[in-house]
């Protein structure tokens, strides 16, 4: 399995973290930073460890505090890496105080970075999906973008797709108060769907949790956790799923929007 979305470079022990998610069936995981501060740290454990794929992204967070040459460290992590993606990066409404403009300015930035180099991306958006859409019409070329830990409505699923989006579901919605969220993860066609922890964010119910941590943090492990109610949600074989999961994956790393 795959983590397609995490943070182990924010753990307090990502080594031990990725060997324990490795004994769980994890045999690799997208490991996105988020500022210009973290980047190192995931090229770090990406050159060590094989099973890490790197992923470098201004998150809209983080947009206040980036260097002045930000953008150039960003073209030369890609540069460095050809495995390497683009993300975690996007739009967010939720976090306040928040600058929009800023934010759509970085996130288009980011997105040419994207063509240029053709690698795919991995976009964060909270309480903007509207402004999100909009702005991805307005691009005259997009590479495959993951949509990570989507809560956006069924009904802008398909508009998504037609740009060419995957969808992550993550262990966090299998919480009561997210089944609606749970309901719109029916909508997504199989062949654009993935599974990730957002790792050590997004902390799952506890019954789901596979290795438990410190100060509410989640672990990557639980992935493991998180398929067979997926599989019973999409009325599916869990390991037919599983399988589905790994080649939606592989599709999405090698550019194929699948369309």
């Amino acid at each position: 399995m795959t983590d397609a979305h995490n943070h182990l470079q924010q753990l307090t022990n990502p080594v031990k973290a990725l060997a324990q998610a490795k004994a769980q069936g994890l045999n690799r995981m997208l490991v996105n930073g988020t500022c210009e501060q973290d980047w190192p740290q995931v090229a770090i454990l990406a050159q060590a460890h094989p099973e890490v794929i790197p992923s470098y992204g201004l998150h809209p967070w983080h947009i206040a505090e980036r260097s002045t040459n930000w953008l150039t460290t960003l073209r030369e992590h890609l540069s460095h890496d050809s495995q390497a993606t683009i993300g975690e990066c996007g739009l967010d409404r939720w976090k306040k105080p928040f600058d929009l403009d800023d934010q759509i300015l970085c996130l288009e930035e980011q997105i040419d970075l994207a063509n240029e180099f053709q690698r795919p991306l991995t976009i964060h958006c909270l309480q903007a999906w509207g402004p999100l859409l909009e702005l991805l019409l307005r691009q005259t070329s997009l590479t495959p973008f993951l949509l990570h830990a989507y809560s956006g409505s069924a009904e802008m699923i398909p508009a998504f797709i037609e740009l060419g989006a995957y969808f992550s579901f993550n262990g966090y919605f299998l919480h009561e108060r997210k089944a609606n969220v749970r309901e719109v993860f029916r909508h997504i066609p199989k062949h654009r769907l993935l599974l990730e922890t957002d790792a050590p964010a997004m902390l799952p119910p506890s019954n789901y949790q596979s290795i438990t941590l410190p100060d509410e943090q989640n672990h990557p492990a639980n992935l493991s956790a998180f398929l067979k109610p997926l599989a019973k949600l999409r009325q599916a074989e869990p390991r037919a799923l599983s399988q589905q999961l790994e080649t939606n994956l592989d599709s999405f790393l090698s550019l194929k929007s699948s369309r």
